[in-house]
């Protein structure tokens, strides 16, 4: 009955049933060839400047399933019998090498205690869960490096025992996974907050703060005996504005303070009428020397601060 029939019969056309309007085009048909890969949000943190694109590169390849361990020979034609050779108790695939060979979870638990953190083993994508979700940019460094060179050194333990013969021991391990954390810690350009301090000198990294352009000393003058002095400053913060001040006695002394919610305005509004409230408020409690100084100290604010910023007024 929501159908309309035409009175005379209409040509027939075909009909693209994946597009709304029924006509296929050459963007459509490329998308539905070869539809749009799905994001990764992996890469960007194994890829970093710290870590040496070589390890990245063996990380990469192991998300993605590509290494060319015995399972993979074996999907690729190779009939090969398979052990690891790192544990000789399981057949070789990618997740015992790295996740459930007992070699490997040595490693990754010392790793764990040395990060004050806990690896997940179910899967390598878990492995990146153990980055905590609100640190430094340097400690986020520090932790992508020590999986990724970890994974990298799990990999040549095993092509050195199986092309070379050679004997690996945890301790060499653990030392050598230790020295290239060090490495990647030095040459993070990321920055670390106090807290991060002793998780960084336990791996032998320097912290590294946030470097400012300029430290500007500010010394509080205190004013003559029998004065107050006001301190008041005014802030804007998208189009609320408010101001406050605070008042001291000539040794120091904590004496008052004020804050006012002005509403919309500009700085310029908000430090004048923060210098009018302070007055108010040392007439309110009979101060009558009173010293006032604005804190404004931004450059489009200048003249505001030349004709207010210090002010010596007897209120007699």
């Amino acid at each position: 009955m929501n159908i309309t029939v035409p009175i005379t019969p209409l040509p027939d056309k075909r009909v693209w049933k994946h597009a709304a309007d029924g006509i296929l085009t050459a963007k459509m048909a490329h998308m539905f060839l070869r539809p749009p890969l799905v994001r990764l949000d992996w890469p960007a943190i194994i890829w970093c400047t710290c870590i040496p694109p070589s390890h990245s590169f063996v990380f990469w390849r192991l998300m993605l399933f590509k290494l060319p361990t015995d399972e993979n020979l074996r999907t690729r034609g190779c009939h090969i019998v398979s052990v690891c050779v790192l544990c000789y108790k399981h057949a070789e695939t990618t997740s015992h090498l790295f996740l459930d060979c007992t070699f490997a979870a040595s490693v990754w638990r010392w790793l764990g205690g040395k990060l004050n953190c806990s690896f997940s083993l179910l899967s390598f994508s878990s492995l990146l869960t153990c980055i905590p979700h609100r640190c430094s940019s340097q400690v986020t460094d520090v932790f992508a490096a020590a999986m990724v060179h970890t994974v990298h050194t799990i990999w040549l333990a095993r092509n050195a025992i199986r092309f070379n013969s050679s004997p690996i021991s945890l301790h060499h391990t653990f030392e050598k996974i230790s020295t290239l954390v060090t490495m990647s810690g030095l040459h993070s350009t990321g920055n670390c907050v106090v807290d991060d301090v002793a998780l960084l000198n336990s791996l032998r990294i320097p912290p590294s703060y946030r470097r400012v352009r300029d430290i500007v000393p500010v010394n509080w003058q205190p004013p003559s005996i029998t004065w107050v002095k006001a301190n008041t400053d005014g802030s804007v913060i998208g189009s609320n504005s408010s101001c406050g001040g605070l008042f001291r006695d000539h040794t120091g002394a904590f004496l008052g303070s004020f804050s006012s919610n002005i509403g919309v305005g500009t700085v310029f509004e908000a430090e004048l009428t923060g210098l009018m409230l302070a007055i108010e408020y040392a007439a309110s409690h009979n101060w009558s020397r009173l010293w006032l100084e604005s804190d404004s100290s931004s450059a489009p604010f200048q003249f505001a601060s030349e004709i207010v910023g210090i002010i010596a007024c007897s209120l007699d």
